[in-house]
């Protein structure tokens, strides 16, 4: 759910007055609640224009922002949920949808439906906002479990971003692997675990040609490292 800040304006000329205090709590409670509604309202919005029954969502992250170029905002969408209607069907799927609001309708813009392009067993869907180029137009970042094999852990990540009149993924990889439970079935040179950590700040410093993420090696070949190691990872964005 998007940071939401609200703030009163005026001068208070009594600050220890208790009618005062309670006026403005009242008042601050109000807009809170206000404004928790329109955000509310725009979540549920986007899981029916992606045909997604809300009370079928586990977690989901809508954000109003602007991720084309020009003056106006669109809704971004990462939703995970519940699939198939009974119990026997029932599945767990993780997409991104990006919307215009146009005549007070969500227009669909965007759709990946990561559960089709990855056969399934997916868990956990993030997503982050970043202007990673500095341009003005930020960019999408969207993380997810997989579970296609139950003894190895990863988290995936892709970068999408808008570039030349349409949305490209300009990076996808693992941010978390553990396969140290899957001797039997990886290699011993796959037998690793990792985490990586995007370095914004590193990144924002290329203007969108590096995506730069510190990568900590926690175990190798199947054999837990005594200390940490840490290195640092550069990938095209171009």
């Amino acid at each position: 759910m998007p940071y939401i800040a609200i703030g009163l304006g005026g001068t208070d000329t009594m600050p220890h007055d208790p009618s005062v205090l309670a006026r403005r709590a009242a008042a601050c409670a109000v807009f809170a609640l206000l404004a928790f509604c329109a955000v509310a309202d725009i979540q549920i919005d986007a899981y029916r224009a992606s045909g997604i029954d809300p009370g079928d969502v586990l977690t989901g992250t809508v954000l109003v922002s602007r991720v084309m170029p020009g003056d106006d905002k669109q809704i971004v969408a990462v939703t995970t949920y519940f699939t198939g209607k009974r119990e026997t069907d029932r599945a767990v799927n993780v997409r991104l949808d990006v919307f215009r609001k146009r005549d007070g309708t969500l227009v669909p813009v965007l759709t990946r439906d990561f559960g089709t392009e990855r056969g399934g067993n997916l868990a956990g869907g993030d997503l982050s906002i970043v202007d990673l180029d500095l341009d003005g137009t930020n960019d999408i970042i969207v993380s997810y479990d997989t579970h296609e094999d139950p003894l190895i852990d990863q988290r995936l990540v892709e970068i999408v971003v808008h570039a030349d009149g349409a949305f490209r993924t300009a990076w996808s990889g693992v941010l978390e692997y553990d396969a140290t439970r899957a001797a039997r079935k990886v290699a011993e040179e796959r037998q690793d675990r990792f985490v990586r950590e995007i370095d914004l700040a590193a990144t924002m410093k290329t203007r969108g040609d590096a995506l730069v993420v510190n990568k900590t090696m926690l175990a190798v070949a199947g054999q837990r490292l005594g200390q940490p190691k840490t290195v640092q990872e550069r990938f095209p964005l171009r």
